[in-house]
Order: C-alpha cells, then structure tokens, then sequence
C-alpha cells in the first residue's frame, strides 16, 4: 500500500457487482490499485464518461453536518463530484480527516437509488476494478484499507 499525500479516485467492487468510487484524501491505497495505476487512469476517463442512472441519491447526514459551516460556494463545490459519480450509481467513500496516510478508514458519503451493477462473468472488459470488498456495498458505512482485496 503506497501512494502518500496523493488524492487519487480509485474503485472497487463487492460480490455483487456494485462499484464504489474512493476519494483517497491523501490516504493509503490499496495494492490492487497502486500495482496497476495505468488501469485506474483508464477506469476513471470510463467512468467518469458514463451516463446518469438516476439523480435521486441519498447524502449521509454526517456529511450534511460536516458541510454545514462551510460556504455555499464550498458546499456546492463538495457536493458537484459526489452527485456527478453517485448519480452514475457509485457508491461514494471519503476520508474524514484528509491527508491522514496512517489511518486506513473510509466513511461512505453518499449513495445511489439506482447502483451500477456490473457482471464479472460477461462484464470483464478493461475497466473493470480488480478491487473487491467482502462485504454488500448497499449495507457498508465504512470500511478500511485492508478490507479491500
């Protein structure tokens, strides 16, 4: 695990074909995704050019408090990538404290109505993240680093 001070977007799945997108806050990879960096550039140029499944999603309301002393201008500045990657039916995961390369947790921020579900099986094209998670994404508020496999 590596790739300190960088915010880096990574993806990962869970075994059932949900996606999560990870701001990595300047925190700790996962070595699936630092081991093949050149798959990830690919996979973020993807993703970030599919379309909207939905633009109902769902913001924790930790999040809601977190933003709440925040300028309007940073609010909608924080919350324009979240809906634009939730909306595509991402599940979202932040740091809470940025920049923190030793502590490995990630909160979920916000969730899609409609998730992007992807076939390991028929879906194996290029982008597709080697990350797993052995848990359901619909269930997970948080998880660490070395969850991620």
């Amino acid at each position: 695990m590596s790739e300190s001070g960088l915010d880096i977007d990574w993806y990962f799945t869970d075994a059932s074909g949900k996606i999560a997108i990870v701001a990595s806050a300047g925190g700790m990879l996962p070595d699936v995704v630092v081991n093949n960096m050149e798959k990830l550039k690919g996979m973020i140029k993807y993703f970030r050019s599919l379309p909207v499944l939905s633009n109902e999603i769902l913001i924790e309301e930790r999040v809601v408090q977190e933003i709440s002393g925040h300028s309007e201008e940073q609010k909608k500045a924080y919350l324009r990538d979240v809906h634009y990657m939730v909306s595509r039916g991402f599940y979202y995961f932040d740091k809470e404290v940025l920049n923190n390369y030793y502590d490995l947790r990630y909160y979920l921020k916000a969730s899609p109505i409609k998730p992007l579900i992807i076939n390991r099986d028929t879906d194996g094209h290029l982008f597709l993240p080697e990350a797993i998670i052995n848990s359901n994404l619909s269930d997970l508020k948080a998880f660490t680093v070395d969850q991620i496999k």
